[in-house]
């Protein structure tokens, strides 16, 4: 992602290295991680030393600083940082260095929702100064690719596609970023899943491949006569819910389907639709990758907005490389169109935010490359995952925004990226972008990376899967399941892929020892917002039954806090691209 570097300096302030990413003036690019915290496996696992694991995702170099945080090893005083021991190497007292900086706006975080405030807040005031902190290597946060050697092209670390744009602003966004969403569109077939004895409900005997699923192939599940009646039905009753209005981002929506927040997903389909629980578990296989949770675990609302799209021909796109192409894009128009670039600061973890400063509305401490600093703003956007931003603010918090923070949870997944040396399998089943299956110990769905381009027929091209994880803990078994993420050996990950490539690609000429010439992973420990029921639009109810909008967690953690306005999914309610974008534009105006 990183460009030749356009100059490289000594100095003693603790930036090594400054490069232009699209134009943008990038400090800390070339950073080492391992060089500046070295923690063995007492802090991640055996796993996070493999270099296959050190190409994307959450890296160590990062979570490692959060974790500080997270951990109360952090002792942040007026000119000092004294950091308790821990499983790492860092323990002491160090000097927080104030340069005397201050900004129109400093952006905490440089995903999607950053980089949308960003491009908002710049586009009303295109001569502010603005800083973006980025705790990770590269902007773009889950919106990352691999597009290294020896992966035969770029493929995505997380993020896979788009919605078509709904309301005017996001085409607004779109169109100036250049992104032809129509010359985008993913082509067929999207959605294919493979039905075998691990497919519940299945037809005795049932193996192999059901093509365009949510469209052509619906009709020719091998399921019972009833269960096929029950999946039409469903996917009707989601189709007139989309046409209705039920869409992401949720405040989108119209209020008088609010109440579908309140249940599951399972809930709608078994009890409102009475469809067979088989219907339900069908669909599990989606909402595990699209939401980090079994069908019984999302609400109805927020799934029926994903599935309304799914269910709709040419109703999303994608670039090869999956959504980092949209964060490509968003710097390449901050480098570009503002009178003033803002200036853009990598490896750079943000620890303490106050709410008062002497020059300033605000004041905050970061952590770079073993320095401490501290600048000033006059609006502070956190757009921050929601772990990491309920962290920055407890201090200021009080007991009904520390309770709503509590309420937001986001599981963590697994993504692996698998070269192979031809696509012939792919092509031979007639598989397409998107393929799904049951009973995988760690994975559940894979995309074909470059689907977008050109050359999708080609045989006998070399191309890359991108396989993605499910979780299926509960909520107060999340904790649990990163550190599983967090020690689970790689070779149980391959284990696993090669299981379910063996059976999902049954009858195709393929080998995995012949036809693999790499294979990666990517763990994100708090990666998927999952909008359990009664989240999404708050638990209390209005006359009648309605949910209060403004009683739910997200708008309670997330409402501004003096100086401070908050970005990310977990405002909006979804994973999603479009949420992301949505809370970004929301905070920046909230900043203006």
């Amino acid at each position: 992602m990183l460009r030749k570097p356009a100059r490289c300096d000594t100095t003693t302030d603790g930036i090594s290295r400054r490069d232009f990413v699209n134009g943008l003036l990038v400090a800390g690019a070339g950073l080492t991680p391992l060089r500046a915290l070295a923690a063995g496996e007492a802090c991640d696992g055996a796993i996070g030393l493999d270099p296959r694991v050190l190409r994307g995702g959450n890296l160590p170099a990062t979570f490692l600083v959060s974790h500080w945080l997270r951990d109360g090893r952090l002792d942040i005083g007026a000119n000092a940082v004294t950091v308790a021991p821990g499983c790492d190497d860092v323990a002491g007292a160090f000097p927080i260095i104030d340069g005397g900086e201050s900004f129109d706006a400093i952006i905490v975080g440089g995903g999607l929702a950053g980089l949308s405030a960003a491009f908002h807040f710049l586009r009303e005031r295109p001569a502010a100064r603005l800083l973006i902190l980025e705790a990770g290597p590269t902007l773009g946060g889950n919106a990352g690719r691999d597009d290294a050697a020896p992966l035969p092209g770029p493929a995505a670390t997380a993020g896979a596609y788009c919605a078509i744009p709904g309301g005017d602003w996001l085409k607004t966004v779109y169109r100036e970023l250049g992104v032809d969403w129509n010359a985008l569109l993913i082509s067929d077939p999207v959605d294919s899943f493979f039905l075998d004895e691990h497919a519940p409900g299945a037809l005795p005997g049932a193996r192999g491949w059901s093509i365009d699923t949510f469209e052509s192939g619906l009709a020719r599940l091998p399921y019972a006569p009833k269960i096929l009646a029950d999946f039409e039905r469903a996917r009707k009753a989601i189709l007139r819910l989309g046409d209705a209005g039920v869409t992401d981002p949720a405040d989108e929506s119209p209020p008088e389907h609010d109440t579908l927040a309140m249940a599951s997903l399972d809930h709608y389909l078994r009890i409102t639709l009475g469809c067979d629980a088989a219907v339900s578990d069908f669909f599990t296989a989606y909402t595990l990758t699209a939401f980090g949770g079994t069908a019984a675990q999302v609400n109805a609302h927020s799934a029926i907005g994903f599935l309304a799209s799914e269910f709709q021909r040419h109703a999303i796109f994608t670039f090869p490389g999956g959504t980092s192409e949209l964060a490509r894009r968003f710097q390449r128009w901050l480098g570009e169109e503002p009178d003033a670039p803002p200036r853009v600061e990598l490896n750079a973890t943000v620890l303490r935010i106050d709410p008062q400063s002497q020059r300033a509305g605000a004041s905050l401490v970061y952590h770079q490359d073993r320095v401490f600093r501290r600048v000033e703003a006059r609006r502070i956007i956190v757009a921050a995952p929601a772990q990491a931003a309920r962290r920055l603010v407890d201090h200021i918090s009080d007991t009904a925004r520390r309770q709503a923070w509590s309420q937001i949870h986001a599981a963590p997944i697994v993504v692996a990226n698998v070269a192979l040396r031809r696509a012939a399998p792919l092509v031979q089943l007639g598989l397409g972008y998107s393929q799904s299956w049951f009973g995988g110990r760690h994975f559940v769905n894979f995309t074909i990376a470059d689907w977008a381009g050109g050359a999708r027929a080609d045989a006998g091209r070399a191309t890359t899967l991108t396989f993605y994880g499910g979780c299926s803990a509960e909520l107060d078994a999340l904790p649990e399941a990163r550190m599983a993420l967090m020690r689970t050996p790689f070779t149980d990950y391959e284990d696993s892929l090669r299981s379910d490539v063996a059976r999902v690609l049954r009858g195709a000429d393929f080998d995995f020892d012949r036809d693999v010439t790499a294979l990666y992973l990517y763990r994100w420990g708090h990666s998927m917002l999952r909008p359990p029921p009664g989240w999404l639009f708050g638990p209390a109810a209005k006359a009648g039954g309605a949910p209060d909008r403004a009683a739910a967690p997200r708008r309670i953690a997330c409402a501004p806090l003096g100086p401070l306005v908050f970005a990310g999914q977990h405002a909006q309610g979804a994973p999603s691209v479009e949420s992301a974008l949505a809370s970004g534009r929301r905070a920046a105006l909230q900043a203006l």
